[in-house]
C-alpha cells in the first residue's frame, strides 16, 4: 500500500524482507498479485483498492505479523515476535489505530466478515474500519515503532533504543529521508 513510484516497489519489499531476515531471523511473505524475485509472493483472498486490500490478512485466518512496505526495521524484532494476542499502533495523529504493523493470532476474522465495502467512501482506509470493527483493540508501546514525523526522529543522530521499527506513514518515504542512521538501516548497512 506504499504510495511510490510502482519502480521502486521492489527495493521495498526487498529491504523490507532483509530487515526481518536480520532483525526477526524470519521469513517475509509478500501479499501481492505481482511477483518479486527472492520473495515468497502470494495473493490475498480479496481485490479492494489501495490500503483497503490489507483487510485481506483477517481473511486469512492464521496467526501473521502484516507490516506496511515504508516501515524501516531499526532493531531487535523479539518483543514483537513475543507478544501474546492481536496488537497493532495507537494512531500517532489522530483517535484510533494505525495499521502499519498489526500482529494478528488467526481470530479476527470477524474483522472481514463485517467489512461492507460501501464504507471505503466514508472512511479513509482500513485502519478506520479497524476502529469500528475493534474499537478496544490492544496497541504495542508507542516506543516500539515511533512515527518519522511525530516522534522528531528527525532531530536524533540514533535510532531510538526501544524502537523496532520507525513507520514513515504520509512522507517523506524512507527513500526520501537523508538521516544516514535511518538510511543505514534502511539499506542494511547497520546490522
Amino acid at each position: 500500500d506504499v504510495d511510490i513510484d510502482s519502480r521502486k516497489i521492489d527495493q521495498y519489499v526487498t529491504r523490507l524482507r532483509d530487515g526481518v531476515r536480520r532483525h526477526g531471523d524470519r521469513d517475509l511473505v509478500c501479499f501481492t498479485e505481482r511477483p518479486v524475485d527472492g520473495v515468497d509472493c502470494r495473493p490475498l483472498p480479496v481485490d479492494l483498492p489501495k490500503w483497503w486490500c490489507k483487510l485481506g490478512a483477517y481473511a486469512l485466518g492464521v496467526p501473521l505479523i502484516a507490516l506496511d512496505l515504508d516501515i524501516v526495521i531499526l532493531g531487535s524484532m523479539k518483543p514483537l515476535l513475543e507478544w501474546e494476542g492481536f496488537g497493532t499502533i495507537k494512531n500517532p495523529w489522530l483517535k484510533g489505530y494505525n495499521s502499519s504493523v498489526v500482529n494478528l493470532t488467526g481470530n479476527e476474522t470477524h474483522v472481514w466478515e463485517r467489512f461492507v465495502p460501501g464504507v471505503m467512501s466514508a472512511m479513509r482506509g482500513d485502519q478506520d474500519w479497524l476502529n469500528v470493527a475493534m474499537p478496544n483493540a490492544p496497541t504495542f508501546p508507542v516506543e516500539w515503532f515511533p512515527s518519522w514525523k511525530v516522534h522528531r526522529l528527525f532531530t536524533m543522530d540514533a535510532a531510538p533504543p526501544s524502537a523496532i521499527a520507525c513507520i514513515t506513514h504520509g512522507s517523506p518515504k524512507p527513500h526520501q529521508i537523508q538521516a544516514k542512521w535511518l538510511q543505514d538501516h534502511w539499506i542494511g548497512a547497520t546490522p
